[in-house]
């Protein structure tokens, strides 16, 4: 009995330090994206080769199209369209829109001799294009792991080299996961504005429930899949036997995960949109690679999180984090009592 009473209390216990996880989790987020910055150029340039070559490749499957495109007026006339949205009615703009996508569209059915390239550029655009951007995750959680656990310096582009073969599977499979997961999401979106916008401030609450939701969403999208590329940089583990490991490392402190999550997304959004406001866009050059790197960050720091692992946030200050696996046989051992 007595024996029964002190897990009892070291339980109860436990829970205040559950309630500082968010507060550790995105604090030590903040400080390794600080400490490790330089990597974020690293991403920055890889970024900017992967969009060079899909640029090359899309233009080249796309000129004959816009060849088309232009004999049949349509830049033209979307520009002298564009130039006339606030000077004449709004019915008369949209008619004008209509008709220039009507055009398009006729354009496009006619010359089915560019049928090959209508698919090859969508594949490249919605999949390979997406893919060649995730393979970076991978390289920056390695780099990261050295870092963290000894203060080792891997190279990003060795590790990217190292990594390509266990990159590509990991990109598909996630590809089709977060595939499946956005569908769903965007069902669930669009239902919840249709019930929302059927009330009397239909457009004011249908936007502000939109933005919210989108953003929860992606905080969820986030937090599920949070350790599944560190199980892998950090254990080894293939791509499925890590996506396992992910759900179980997910589970034991999912509200914190999430929260961060949370907390990260609004973050990045009101950056973001704040950096793309009052510098014309230019300084997206750098948050946008800064974005990506971040939330490798947070995937690492919740895996090292939820599995006890000490890690280093500074090269003098290593953070020991409680192991949720003694939280676990608590709970088993309550349930058999």
């Amino acid at each position: 009995m007595q024996s029964n009473i002190l897990l009892e209390i070291k339980y109860v216990c436990s829970l205040p330090v559950q309630l500082k996880g968010l507060k550790m989790i995105f604090r030590n987020t903040i400080r390794l994206l600080l400490t490790n910055f330089s990597n974020v150029w690293k991403v920055l340039l890889y970024y900017v080769i992967c969009i060079s070559l899909s640029f090359c490749v899309c233009y080249f499957l796309a000129s004959p199209i816009i060849a088309k495109l232009i004999e049949a007026n349509v830049f033209v006339d979307f520009g002298q369209s564009l130039g006339d949205l606030f000077a004449q009615p709004i019915q008369t703009s949209a008619t004008s829109f209509e008709q220039i996508f009507a055009r398009i569209g006729e354009v496009l059915t006619t010359n089915v001799q560019f049928r090959f390239n209508y698919i090859l550029l969508g594949v490249w655009v919605l999949f390979i294009f997406p893919l060649t951007l995730d393979f970076a995750q991978l390289a920056s959680g390695e780099v990261l792991y050295g870092f963290m656990t000894s203060q080792v310096k891997y190279g990003w582009t060795g590790r990217y080299v190292k990594n390509i073969g266990k990159s590509v599977l990991y990109s598909v499979l996630r590809y089709c996961f977060v595939a499946i997961f956005n569908i769903v999401a965007l069902v669930g979106l669009y239902y919840v504005v249709q019930f929302v916008s059927a009330g009397s401030i239909r457009y004011a609450l249908a936007a502000i429930c939109l933005v919210a939701l989108i953003i929860l969403t992606l905080a969820l999208k986030q937090a599920l899949f949070a350790c599944w590329m560190p199980s892998i940089a950090v254990l080894d583990n293939n791509a499925v036997s890590a996506l396992k490991q992910n759900f179980s490392c997910i589970k034991r402190n999912f509200l914190n995960i999430f929260s961060t999550s949370l907390l990260l997304v609004i973050l990045s959004v009101v950056i973001n949109l704040l950096c793309a406001v009052f510098t014309l866009a230019s300084a997206l050059i750098v948050t946008i690679p800064a974005t990506a790197f971040l939330f490798v960050v947070f995937q690492m720091v919740s895996f090292f999180s939820t599995q006890g692992m000490r890690f280093y946030v500074y090269p003098d200050m290593f953070i020991s984090p409680k192991r949720f696996e003694e939280q676990d046989n608590i709970e088993k051992i309550k349930n058999l009592i």
